[in-house]
């Protein structure tokens, strides 16, 4: 097994990235999956796509990896490395072989490729340039129900607000601003020396 290494992967979760911990993702059902030292970075990509949905024809397009800092004494704190290429997962394999002591397994979180059927439905939804196919999904009702009235209500309400705001906060000089002594407060700090050049 010195040859092999666990990883954990989490995917369609959360990164969240202020915990007591540092760095924690977070997923409903976690996979795990065994993989050799050797495998290529395509592979990984692979193995990681099948493993999660055999049927699923979505590539992985990114790979985040959590790992371990010592911050002082035995205490850890995670943070997280872009893994892009074979050079990077080289030295994810590294980090991981230095810190094994502290985790037995590696930690990655995996984004997929958005598929062209998905992108065409996000466009069908946001793509709408028609003001009353607009309107027709947004309905504004007053609060008796009625709909007609509901655009005078709203006015009549505006216009309460914005007098109720104004004649609450009417300026009234506070009692501390009375206090200040303004020719204090602009006199030269060290007046001594304004004219210790000449």
């Amino acid at each position: 097994m010195a040859d092999r290494v666990m990883l954990k992967v989490y995917y369609f979760g959360q990164i969240l990235l202020q915990t007591s911990e540092g760095v924690k993702f977070v997923c409903e059902n976690p996979l795990d999956i065994v993989i050799p030292f050797t495998i290529s970075f395509e592979e990984l990509k692979g193995v990681i796509s099948k493993k999660i949905d055999p049927q699923m024809s979505r590539k992985v397009s990114c790979i985040l990896y959590r790992y371990p800092i010592s911050v002082f004494g035995r205490f850890v704190q995670f943070q997280t490395k872009y893994i892009t290429d074979e050079a990077s997962m080289q030295e994810m394999f590294s980090m991981y072989i230095v810190s094994r002591s502290q985790m037995s397994f590696i930690e990655l979180y995996i984004e997929f490729e958005q598929s062209e059927a998905d992108r065409n439905i996000e466009q069908e939804d946001y793509s709408s340039d028609s003001e009353e196919e607009f309107d027709s999904n947004y309905e504004v009702v007053g609060a008796d129900g009625d709909e007609d009235q509901a655009d005078d209500i709203m006015e009549a309400d505006v216009t309460e607000v914005a007098n109720a705001l104004v004649n609450q906060h009417l300026f009234e000089e506070q009692s501390f601003m009375r206090a200040l002594d303004l020719e204090a407060m602009h006199a030269p700090e060290f007046s001594e020396y304004t004219n210790a050049g000449t």
